[in-house]
């Protein structure tokens, strides 16, 4: 049975390239057009349904390879094909399939996927993937100091937290050491033990307005301060260089385990100096990874390592090391916290181009913080689109309630003392006082400092946002006429998936009783052609072989000799019964024969055959062509349904228009 998302997918042909079309489709809507205006009338009638020629031309041409207009022929098979799947859907309908919990579920699943493109910004998102992927051809060094400060904290701590980081600034540009001044008072924690150092990093490894302060400083520059989801933070630039791309190497390592005793690295390094002195006289590299490698991870495959990146989690020394060989070259004997290392040169490969790296660019982009500057443009153009209106009235009045509980997170929604009046309306929505005051109530931050006000009025601006992007999805087939014909298929394709399972396919596997009587009365198109019957036997020697040989070719049957030949060793000879078509390459080569037959075994063992001869044409057994016989059964089961669809539901052609869509 074929797969259901093969199904879904293959019904009408491959599906139009959503980001694309949902980019132009927002660019300019294109409303749904009657279907009774003029230059679209009908293909077809079936019941009491109708298609029309805008669908049935967009369906064919969407399946075909060719230009131009099709032939009568392949106009005529598409029409068949396409009426026979109407036919079908229209029955599952019918049968109220649509209703299940679990297709509506599957249906909701494809549809969120297929809204997405449509609830971002093209431009936004390419600009954004643009600047990723210029970034990722620099790699940056950095250290910052952090002063913690809550999302949502109160206008007096936000000033505090942020006198204090002025305060830490001014003294790192008189001169203060920038690493003392990170270990005594930032509140990374790692500061305690990097001095607020954070190494090298690129695009994707920061978050996003982190990224941003780093790329636009010049080494040595102290940053203005700047405020993440962590609090205030400065940063000076440490240095800059071109990303290294990926280096992969060759790896023999002698470990030394931390806090070895002197001895003990004393013979480490003894031994790496003498494997690196073979390798100086030309011993093989490989030979001698695999015999004193320790590092497990590369030994077993003569010591090539996988591909390493210049930002992946290795030691420093290791990666510059490595990074730094030339073609051909070997380094010297190094040592790192893991012990001591020989790295050879294999191969080096840069960034890739913008064409082979855009798809992983956009999966983190949309993944990433920075995805919420899309989400903003199309928030933005939705307001606009759709006529958001606030009533500023209204809010202020909800806002005013909010107390000192809210701001500690036990504020309660009391249904009585909220009246519901419209806080904002967007599109053909409203949304009232009580909706707000359940999301407040499941949502509220609980700071236990702030301004309730203030916090109110930013969860308001949330939520309005999330309902303006729910409206947006919610309105798409109104909206983008190339959504509504998509989703038309999915709805369409999951349906006859499931039909089409109850009355063909799953019937084909579970009616026994049905695929027997077919297989009885079609016994004629699964016929074994003449095949050979011959036994083939394997010895455990060339001894035993000689002496199974001759026990047959004096007339003995295998049960004699058997008998004979496994008495004193069990399993000294075994056998087993074959019957093939002549291609089949053994029969081939023993179909002229008849009894005794010895061919030199490629494979070394010791085997004979015992041709007894060829076996007329013969039809299969069920068991024999069970895979043929279910999948003319399925075929048989198709036609018989598609004629029962035909007769229940009248199929009305126009003739007159379809003459004009072929050649």
């Amino acid at each position: 049975m074929m797969r259901k998302s093969t199904v879904v997918l293959g019904l009408l042909g491959s599906l139009l390239a959503l980001d694309s079309m949902a980019q132009k489709a927002i660019k300019k809507p294109a409303p749904a057009k009657s279907q009774v205006e003029a230059g679209n009338p009908y293909v077809f009638t079936y019941g009491n349904d109708t298609v029309y020629k805008a669908e049935f031309l967009r369906q064919l041409n969407k399946n075909r390879k060719e230009t131009g207009l099709p032939s009568e022929k392949e106009l005529t098979d598409y029409l068949n094909l396409y009426i026979n799947f109407k036919l079908k859907v229209k029955e599952a309908v019918k049968m109220q399939l649509d209703t299940n919990p679990a297709f509506k579920s599957e249906l909701a699943g494809y549809r969120k996927q297929l809204a997405a493109p449509y609830m971002t910004d093209k431009k936004v998102t390419e600009g954004l993937m643009t600047e990723a992927y210029e970034r990722m051809k620099t790699e940056v060094n950095a250290s910052h100091i952090l002063i913690n400060l809550s999302q949502n904290a109160s206008p007096e701590d936000t000033l505090a937290a942020w006198n204090r980081i002025i305060d830490l600034r001014k003294r790192a540009l008189k001169g203060e050491s920038f690493d003392s001044l990170a270990l005594k008072h930032s509140e990374d924690p790692s500061a305690k033990k990097n001095f607020g150092k954070l190494g090298w990093f690129t695009v994707f490894q920061m978050v996003y307005p982190f990224e941003n302060v780093a790329y636009r400083l010049n080494k040595g520059d102290i940053s203005q301060p700047f405020r993440t989801q962590f609090g205030y933070h400065i940063m000076v630039l440490n240095d800059k260089r071109a990303a290294r791309g990926e280096v992969k190497v060759q790896h023999i390592m002698i470990r030394t385990n931390y806090g070895a005793e002197v001895e003990s690295l004393k013979d480490a390094r003894l031994q790496i100096d003498s494997i690196y002195q073979r390798l100086q006289k030309g011993e093989s590299f490989e030979e001698l990874a695999e015999k004193y490698s320790q590092d497990e991870g590369s030994r077993g495959n003569k010591g090539n390592m996988s591909w390493m990146a210049s930002l992946s989690g290795y030691p420093d020394k290791f990666k510059d090391i490595c990074f730094g060989l030339k073609p051909g070259e070997t380094a010297q004997p190094f040592q790192t916290d893991f012990g001591w290392h020989i790295v050879r040169y294999v191969d080096k490969r840069p960034l890739g181009e913008y064409k082979d790296v855009q798809d992983i660019i956009k999966n983190k982009v949309t993944r990433d913080s920075r995805s919420e500057g899309s989400k903003a443009a199309v928030i933005a153009r939705v307001k606009k689109e759709e006529r958001f209106k606030v009533n500023e009235l209204a809010l202020n009045a909800f806002l005013s309630k909010l107390d000192s509980n809210f701001v500690k997170g036990n504020w309660k929604y009391d249904s009585s003392k909220v009246v519901d009046q419209t806080l904002f309306t967007i599109g053909t929505r409203k949304h009232g006082a009580r909706e707000f005051a359940s999301y407040l109530e499941l949502n509220q931050k609980g700071t236990g400092k702030g301004n309730p006000q203030v916090l109110g009025r930013a969860q308001f601006n949330d939520w309005a946002s999330e309902k303006c992007l729910a409206y947006e999805e919610s309105v798409l087939e109104k909206k983008y006429e190339e959504f509504r014909n998509v989703m038309t298929e999915y709805h369409d394709g999951i349906l006859l998936f499931d039909l089409t399972d109850r009355m063909v396919w799953g019937k084909a596997l579970t009616d026994t009783a049905g695929l027997e009587e077919y297989h009885r009365t079609h016994r004629g198109n699964y016929m074994w052609k003449e095949r050979l019957l011959y036994r083939i036997y394997t010895c455990m020697d060339a001894k035993t072989k000689q002496a199974a040989v001759k026990l047959f070719n004096a007339g003995k049957n295998e049960n004699e000799v058997f008998a004979k030949l496994n008495k004193k060793v069990t399993g000294a000879i075994s056998g087993r019964i074959v019957r093939a078509e002549q291609n089949d390459p053994t029969a081939g080569k023993l179909w002229s024969n008849k009894g005794v037959v010895d061919i030199k075994s490629e494979d070394g063992s010791h085997k004979f055959y015992v041709v007894e001869g060829v076996i007329p044409a013969e039809p299969k057994e069920l068991k024999e062509a069970k895979g043929m016989v279910t999948s003319d059964y399925q075929e048989y089961l198709m036609d018989l349904w598609v004629k029962e669809l035909r007769a229940k539901y009248v199929v009305n052609i126009n003739q007159a228009e379809l003459s004009k869509m072929h050649q």
